[in-house]
């Protein structure tokens, strides 16, 4: 069945895949594929690139982001001997007419279905599940009525360490490749990183890579001027005028990697050619071994088979099932997804490449890991931890090779750490992970109770006068980076943040009995109310700062961004003022912020560079957090809505973010209609609507949380399960499905009154309760709540 079709496409198999029919989508629309240690980028055309550990630091093959041309990848030409025509396994390079073609976009695989001369070509490309190696598996097949003889040539550049290559022609003389059995491996002698004595330039690369094809080989060439030719480029390279490529592969030249092999198909016949690519690390593993044992037909499609199952397994532990298609699918399916293969995992998109890890960003992304595998959750949060200074503060982002990162002065970086550990606690009842040794950055070690706890002391000093915590460098919004340089101005949100961190986290202060620490916290909290309310409730909503100099941000006393949305929908979430401000507040974002697609960060948009505030205002008015929707704070709309019961604004406000929805004016939305979007462009802009950075979003993650906890309502809380839906009053009801370790809960929501909210009776195993307890005896229970 097809879903959400659009001119370009449509989902299918029950959400799983999304299809593309057409080649010429507004922008490239492509796949992350990631096992969490090898990655590589597919676009719906056939680019792409490949990586191991991050995108920055550890480049195998080249790309440069060029969402117009979208030129760069690992490309397969097909060529008829006979003709000398020649096309390519994807639309890309070559842009042939085709007879079809067709691009299925999965769950851990990309499928290219091309059809031209009467050569049908399928090529699936994937990546181990648990090896450095990715796969380009080819199944020709001839629906001609004569014999046909083809030959098959791959093409791609290596960059072998750090991306950008800006001294491409000084690193290329380093690059070192060799040919052996159907292989072409190749090695750097210029490393990144110094050696043990700190000299620079001194080291290798510390991989071999290699490019590999199962059958023997026509010829093979490992240089881009011999397969390009001078002046000519990937649609017409020289190369598919030869009879052969030249067989070069020596360290004078710029280094590629082409294998040409030779297949003769009767009409009717189908024959598959394997290709890899892959690197081993040096002293750890065996690129001889690796290309051998996978370059097969046989392994691939094992590995193949693999993927798919270990993506069901993880991703099927929870499963939804409501009258909105496009919530089912982004629910089940691809925001999940996003957050593990694109986010955590491979660390990178087409808009952005990422070299490490965001100390919050990352952190918030782990929670798509509670309801799947609470130890991967648990994984995240160490990691984190071990990023964090002996005073408290932490690494804004670090490396993923070698560490390193900067040690900013960003005020809520730090206080992600105990929030996401009580999350996982909350879910979990995993009160052991507090007694865990994590080092700090710079020397020692404590449990993760005290690097929670430093944290939070650390934040306590950062506070004005009026009780309110200092912005610093910037909060949450990075782009507010010039309000409190002088550590003078003020965050309200960070006010609303902090006192929802402290309600939640001084349950495991008071388990640990740290008295002193817990009457700190409390004392905290009253304060954090009492100002809030006293200094930052501007008559219809809160304001979103003060700056260095005192002057107000998001007031109306502003004649551009009088009002910020996190200020309000935080307000909410928080519970730090009483319910007619909320009210209010959430009132002034529907007037103001609330629009067809999703929530404004901000109104109006600023129209012109303020120094006092930062680079938010550096954007086009309207653009990003200059007043667009920012999907990651849009998503937090939906949850305020939802904890104020105003069902209408909680399903316009998911409903507008909600990816698949843009399907009906994708020629307007131009991002992917199955992964979200970091943002799009608000009224203001000539392209009110258009979506982009989408894939490497923390609004992923929380687009799946809001839907499941806040919308399906459906929340573990410390041994039970609360259950508070908040949906359209016409649902007829929902179900839900999940794993609590090896015990499923199957959970059933009937609405017979058509209502938005409220539950009427709760049965668990046949009996009436008022809470639900989160069982783990291995055995499957129901759960049936009427609402009413």
């Amino acid at each position: 069945m097809k879903y959400f079709e659009s001119k370009y496409g449509y989902f299918t198999d029950g959400g799983k895949e999304y299809v593309i029919t057409n080649p010429k989508t507004p922008r490239p629309w492509v796949n992350v594929i990631s096992n969490g240690d090898y990655s590589i980028i597919a676009s719906h055309t056939g680019s792409g690139y490949s990586w191991r550990g991050n995108a920055g630091q550890n480049r195998i093959t080249r790309l440069y982001q060029d969402l117009i041309k979208d030129n760069w990848g690992k490309y397969i030409y097909i060529r008829d001997v006979e003709s000398g025509e020649y096309w390519s396994a994807a639309w890309k390079p070559v842009m042939s007419n085709y007879q079809h073609y067709e691009v299925v976009h999965g769950i851990g695989y990309t499928i290219y279905k091309h059809k031209v001369n009467d050569i049908y070509s399928e090529m699936k490309v994937y990546v181990s599940v648990d090896a450095p190696v990715e796969f380009m598996h080819l199944t020709f097949r001839n629906d001609g009525d004569r014999v046909r003889k083809i030959d098959v040539t791959s093409f791609f550049e290596w960059v072998l360490g750090n991306f950008p290559d800006e001294h491409r022609e000084f690193h290329k003389l380093f690059i070192d490749p060799s040919f052996k059995s159907n292989t072409i491996f190749v090695r750097k002698y210029l490393g990144q990183f110094p050696d043990e004595k700190g000299r620079w330039n001194n080291t290798d690369w510390d991989h071999v890579a290699f490019h590999s094809v199962n059958i023997p080989v026509k010829s093979f060439t490992c240089d881009k001027e011999s397969f390009i030719g001078m002046y000519a480029d990937e649609r017409n390279p020289i190369a598919m005028t030869l009879p052969k490529l030249d067989s070069k592969c020596d360290r004078f030249g710029d280094a590629s990697a082409s294998l040409q092999v030779e297949l003769t198909l009767e009409p009717g016949e189908e024959k598959e050619v394997v290709f890899t690519i892959g690197a081993a690390k040096i002293g750890e593993e065996d690129a001889e071994q690796l290309a051998s044992e996978y370059t097969n037909i046989q392994r691939a499609k094992e590995e193949f088979s693999k993927v798919k199952d270990f993506w069901t397994e993880l991703l099927e532990k929870e499963l939804v099932e409501t009258p909105d298609i496009g919530l089912n699918i982004m629910t089940n399916y691809w925001a999940r997804y996003q957050a593990i293969s694109g986010r955590i995992w491979a660390k990178s998109g087409y808009y952005q490449v990422s070299a490490g890890y965001g100390f919050r960003d990352q952190l918030q992304d782990s929670q798509i890991f509670l309801s799947l595998n609470p130890e991967l959750a648990k994984k995240q949060i160490l990691l984190h931890a071990a990023h964090q200074f002996q005073e408290g503060d932490v690494l804004h982002w670090w490396f993923t090779i070698r560490g390193g990162g900067p040690r900013t002065h960003c005020s809520d970086d730090l206080l992600w750490l105990p929030f996401i550990t009580q999350e996982y606690i909350k879910e979990t009842l995993d009160y052991s992970i507090l007694d865990e040794i994590v080092p700090f950055v710079d020397g020692g070690n404590a449990t993760l109770y005290e690097h929670c706890k430093r944290a939070i002391e650390k934040a306590f000093k950062r506070f004005s006068p009026r009780g309110l915590p200092l912005i610093g460098e910037n909060d949450w919004n990075d782009g507010m980076n010039a309000v409190g340089t002088e550590w003078k101005g003020e965050s309200i949100w960070l006010a609303h943040f902090m006192y929802l961190l402290l309600k939640e986290f001084i349950t495991t202060i008071e388990m640990k009995n740290d008295v002193t620490f817990a009457k700190k916290c409390k004392d905290t909290m009253e304060t954090l109310r009492d100002s809030v309310n006293k200094f930052a409730w501007d008559g219809e909503w809160f304001i979103r700062a003060t700056k260095d100099n005192g002057e107000k941000v998001g007031s109306k006393e502003n004649d551009e961004g009088f009002i910020f949305l996190n200020a309000q929908t935080w307000a909410v979430i928080s519970d730090i003022t009483d319910e007619e401000r909320k009210k209010m507040a959430m009132e002034s974002v529907k007037k103001y912020l609330l629009r067809d697609y999703g929530a404004l960060l901000l109104y109006p948009a600023y129209t012109k560079p303020r120094s006092d505030i930062g680079y938010i205002t550096r954007y086009a008015p309207g653009l990003r957090e200059n007043g667009g929707v920012y999907t990651h704070a849009a998503t937090w709309a939906v949850w305020a809505y939802a904890l104020i019961r105003d069902a209408e604004a909680v399903y316009k406000s998911y409903k507008g973010i909600c990816p698949p929805y843009r399907s009906y004016d994708i020629d307007n939305y131009w991002a992917e209609p199955y992964v979200t979007c970091g943002n799009s462009d608000g009224p203001i802009s000539p392209y009110y609507g258009r979506g982009g950075w989408t894939w490497y979003t923390g609004s992923a993650q929380w687009l799946h949380r809001v839907a499941t906890h806040w919308i399906l309502g459906i929340r573990p809380n410390y041994g039970y399960l609360d259950i508070d839906p908040v949906i359209p009053s016409d649902w007829e009801g929902f179900t839900y499905k999940r794993f609590f370790g090896d015990t499923l809960y199957v959970i059933t929501v009937k609405n017979p009154n058509k209502v938005s909210h409220g539950v009427k009776e709760i049965i668990f195993d046949g009996q009436k309760v008022q809470r639900v307890p989160i069982l783990t005896d291995g055995k499957s229970h129901t759960v049936e709540v009427t609402l009413g």
